[in-house]
């Protein structure tokens, strides 16, 4: 959540959590550093975008989902059909193998 127009943060929908909730003080707290003179406004900004460096990690790779930052929706548009999981895994199986016996292919032509 963006708390003030002139320091804008990249828009994305996410769960609330730990982190973002710390991540909203940590604007209000920059904000008024900056309207003290302590910050400048492009110190202030980066102070801002430094915050969530890393939390999309943090929660995907680290499994740290309290207070790293987790996307909710993002993908939704691609969503074309409701499938079971066992069709949806049997399809990304599929998918991958093509992948690899192209890459193969690829490799074995170059090489």
């Amino acid at each position: 959540m963006q708390l003030d127009e002139r320091f804008p943060v990249i828009p994305v929908r996410g769960l609330v959590n730990e982190g973002s909730r710390r991540f909203i003080a940590h604007q209000a707290e920059v904000i008024k550093r900056f309207q003290s003179g302590e910050l400048t406004r492009e110190d202030a900004q980066l102070d801002i975008e430094h915050f969530w460096a890393g939390a999309l990690r943090r929660a995907v790779i680290d499994g740290d989902v309290e207070n790293g930052s987790v996307m909710a929706g993002q993908s939704v548009g691609m969503v074309k059909a409701v499938q079971p999981v066992a069709e949806i895994i049997s399809d990304l199986v599929e998918q991958a193998v093509t992948a690899l016996v192209r890459q193969q292919r690829r490799m074995d032509c170059h090489g």
